[in-house]
C-alpha cells in the first residue's frame, strides 16, 4: 500500500512540474511588456468620477496579470490640480499639504485598485468651466494621470 501511495505522489509531482511556461496553442501570444514590469495583458487604468457636486473619486485599477508594486518617497500617494478651461492652474494639492518623508510602497494585486477621494468644497470656485487632473506620485515620476472637466454654476 505504501508503494502505491509513493507512486501516486510521484506521478502528481511529475505531472505538476512538466508544463510550466509551455503553450499548447499555436496562436501567437498577445501579451505586451510595459515599462520593464514584465509581461502583462492590460495596463493600469486611471479614472476620475464625480460622486457628488465637488466630490470626485480618483481610481487606479490594476488590469495587468501581475501584482504592481509602486514605491513612494513620502507619505504622499497622489496629487491633483484644478485648472481653468484655458489652462491656468488655480490649485495644486501638494502646494498646500504636508507629507511625512518616509519611503513607502503600495502593492496593487490583479483586478484591485487604489482609490482616493477629492473634495473641492473648500476651494470656493467661481462660476465657470474647470479641469480636474489627478495622478499618482511614485518615486519615478507622475503616473496614471486622469482628467475630468466640470462646471460650477
Amino acid at each position: 500500500m505504501r508503494k502505491l501511495w509513493l507512486v501516486l505522489l510521484l506521478g502528481i509531482l511529475v505531472a505538476g512540474c512538466g508544463t510550466k511556461g509551455e503553450s499548447l496553442s499555436n496562436e501567437p501570444d498577445t501579451k505586451v511588456e510595459a515599462e520593464g514590469s514584465g509581461i502583462v495583458a492590460g495596463e493600469m487604468e486611471a479614472s476620475l468620477t464625480e460622486k457628488s457636486p465637488f466630490v470626485f473619486q480618483y481610481e487606479v485599477k490594476n488590469q495587468t496579470e501581475e501584482e504592481m508594486k509602486l514605491e513612494f518617497s513620502s507619505s504622499q500617494r497622489f496629487d491633483y490640480s484644478v485648472q481653468t478651461k484655458d489652462g491656468k492652474e488655480i490649485f495644486l494639492f501638494s502646494s498646500v499639504a504636508s507629507f511625512l518623508q518616509v519611503i513607502g510602497e503600495e502593492n496593487v494585486k490583479q483586478g484591485e485598485s487604489l482609490t482616493y477621494e477629492i473634495d473641492l468644497h473648500d476651494l470656493e470656485l467661481q462660476k465657470g468651466d474647470y479641469v480636474l487632473s489627478a495622478w499618482l506620485t511614485p518615486m519615478d515620476g507622475q503616473k496614471y494621470k486622469a482628467t475630468k472637466e466640470f462646471t460650477v454654476e
